[in-house]
């Protein structure tokens, strides 16, 4: 009787053993997949992969990557009606890029008061974007400075409009 007592203690450890292996290498797959699929957002030091733009015509320009859906964005509209004012007065090209149709996006814009100097519609994995509003500072050679994710707090804010000076 012991040595059946003790042969199903032995079986039961090795079940849980191989248990716990399945389920730790399931969490690990799981945890790759989601590392793996998470969206890309361009760096500072990437080329600006806008089609047909003429980065030489200003020596810096402001890319809002933005959405109509978005409620960040137009949280975020008051601070992008002051930053387009302000980089009108630092000579920054300004350039919204939106997935939406570009009367729509228009209209989105022109209702919150932002207005741009351009606007454009892509799909934003193209700009290489995964989530909106986002801010890019683009030099002359079309080489992202920096970027901005998000809706930003105050800090964040003056730290865009002095980069925009510097």
């Amino acid at each position: 009787m012991q040595n059946a007592s003790r042969k199903i203690e032995m079986v039961a450890n090795v079940a849980i053993i191989i248990v716990a292996c399945v389920a730790v290498t399931m969490l690990v797959r799981n945890y790759r997949a989601a590392s793996l699929s998470q969206p890309h957002t361009i760096s500072a030091g990437a080329n600006m992969p806008l089609k047909s733009e003429n980065w030489q015509a200003n020596s810096k320009h402001l890319v809002l990557a933005v959405s109509t859906t978005c409620h960040f964005c137009t949280e975020s509209a008051p601070f992008y009606r002051q930053l387009v004012e302000y980089c009108r007065q630092q000579h920054v090209r300004t350039i919204a890029v939106l997935p939406q149709p570009v009367n729509e996006a228009e209209a989105y814009l022109k209702g919150e008061g932002v207005t741009v100097d351009e606007i454009r519609q892509s799909p934003l994995a193209e700009i290489e974007v995964s989530g909106t509003p986002t801010l890019l500072l683009v030099d002359n050679h079309g080489i992202v400075k920096n970027v901005w994710v998000g809706k930003l707090p105050g800090d964040k804010e003056k730290e865009v409009l002095k980069k925009l000076i510097s």
